[in-house]
C-alpha cells in the first residue's frame, strides 16, 4: 500500500506541477503607450501686397504719335495712319499701331534720369492683321515702344526713349 501511496503522491506532484506550469503564461510586459508631442512648426504670415501700381497723372490718358526717331535717324511715318497710345491708372496701356490693336502692362519705378522718368513696357500683345502699307511702320513702332526706358512730358507733348536713343514723340489727345 505504501508503494501505491508513494506512486500516487509522485503522480500527484507531477500532475500538479504540470497543471500549475500550464496555467501560467509568460507574457512580455505591455509597453506603456507613449504620447508624442508634435514639434511646433513656426508659422510665417504671408501678406499680399494690395497696393496699386505706381502711376503718374501726367501720363494717364490718350496720346497720338507725332514721329519716330530710330537710332538717331528719323523714320518717316505714314501721314494717313494715326498711331495711338492710352495709359491707364491700373498699370496697363492699349492703343492702335496703324493696323492692329495692342495692349501691355507698364511699370513706373519713380526714378528719374537725365532723359526723364523711368518706365518699363511689355510684353506687348497685338492682333495679327497684315496691312501692306503700314506693317513695317507698326513693327518699328511696337518694337521701340517695348524697349522704352524713360519718358518725359512737357505741356501736351511726351517723349519716350529707348536705351539705343530711339525716340517716340507724342501729342496729348487723339489728334
Amino acid at each position: 500500500m505504501m508503494k501505491n501511496t508513494t506512486l500516487f503522491l509522485v503522480l500527484l506532484v507531477v500532475f500538479s506541477t504540470l497543471l500549475i506550469a500550464g496555467c501560467t503564461t509568460t507574457t512580455a510586459p505591455i509597453p506603456t503607450p507613449t504620447t508624442t508631442v508634435p514639434t511646433p512648426v513656426p508659422t510665417t504670415v504671408v501678406t499680399v501686397a494690395t497696393t496699386a501700381p505706381l502711376t503718374d497723372p501726367a501720363l494717364i490718358g490718350s496720346w497720338t504719335l507725332k514721329g519716330i526717331m530710330v537710332g538717331g535717324g528719323t523714320s518717316s511715318s505714314i501721314p494717313s495712319t494715326q498711331i495711338t497710345l492710352t495709359f491707364k491708372n491700373d498699370g496697363t496701356l492699349s492703343g492702335f499701331g496703324g493696323c492692329n490693336n495692342y495692349n501691355a502692362n507698364y511699370v513706373l519705378t519713380a526714378r528719374t534720369t537725365s532723359f526723364g522718368k523711368t518706365i518699363s513696357i511689355g510684353p506687348i500683345i497685338s492682333t495679327q492683321k497684315f496691312c501692306a502699307d503700314t506693317s513695317d511702320q507698326e513693327s518699328t513702332y511696337l518694337a521701340n515702344l517695348q524697349k522704352a526706358e524713360t519718358y518725359s512730358i512737357t505741356t501736351n507733348n511726351m517723349m519716350i526713349r529707348t536705351s539705343a536713343l530711339s525716340q517716340l514723340s507724342y501729342v496729348n489727345g487723339l489728334g
